[in-house]
């Protein structure tokens, strides 16, 4: 009975000794960490840096660089709320802050959420107004709202056009100049909005050329 009682304190100690063994450090999570980067494992890679982080309990993440990364990570890994979270976690660490912003768009962008995404970029404007990248995106977003403004008043005129030489109305009926208004009043939304590009992006050549469509469709 002794000598099981013996061989159990010996296993015991064992066990002890090996999970010290396989308890890893930060630094040593980080860089396997990096590891999983190197070989695009970025699943693998945001699990160890999450582990690395999980060790420093509750100290001050000083490594935010590494927290801007996670919400890389997260975003090729196709985890959108990790991604959100760790630009969040960024912006507020003062790390990165317009590019953790634009990050953030992108990844509300594809999750549908166009209007928070307008937001991060509006936030990302009020910091730094000169930033080309911001503007761009700024400009780019409005180009990709004329679209279907112009197209569905195309519709409309198309369709009042169609009215016109089936002879169910004529150009001088009261209901033929009303849907060429709401036609108008679509082109004249969609101008506004390639204005607005312009002024971020006064180089914008699509914002160009659409609001020159636009101008034409209104004369």
């Amino acid at each position: 009975m002794k000598r099981i009682f013996f061989v159990c304190i010996m296993l015991i100690g064992v066990l002890a000794v090996n999970a010290q063994v396989v308890e890893k450090t930060f630094a040593e999570l980080k860089n396997e960490g990096n590891a999983a980067v190197k070989a695009k494992d970025f699943p693998k890679a945001l699990e160890l840096y999450e582990q690395a982080i999980a060790k420093l309990g509750d100290s001050p993440i000083t490594d935010t660089m590494m927290v801007y990364n996670m919400g890389v990570f997260a975003v090729k890994a196709k985890n959108n709320e990790k991604a959100l979270k760790y630009f969040d976690q960024s912006f507020s660490m003062n790390r990165m802050k317009v590019s953790s912003l634009l990050s953030k768009s992108d990844v509300l962008k594809v999750m549908k959420n166009d209007e928070e995404s307008l937001k991060a970029m509006e936030a990302a404007y009020a910091i730094a107004p000169k930033d080309a990248k911001v503007k761009t995106k700024l400009a780019n977003y409005y180009v990709s709202q004329v679209s279907p403004l112009m197209a569905k008043g195309g519709e409309i005129i198309n369709k009042a056009g169609a009215e016109v030489t089936a002879g169910k109305l004529k150009t001088s009926d009261a209901a033929y100049k009303t849907e060429i208004q709401e036609a108008k009043t679509e082109f004249e939304k969609a101008l506004s909005l390639c204005e607005k590009a312009l002024g971020y992006d006064e180089a914008n050549a699509t914002a160009k050329q659409l609001k020159a469509a636009c101008q034409q469709a209104l004369k």
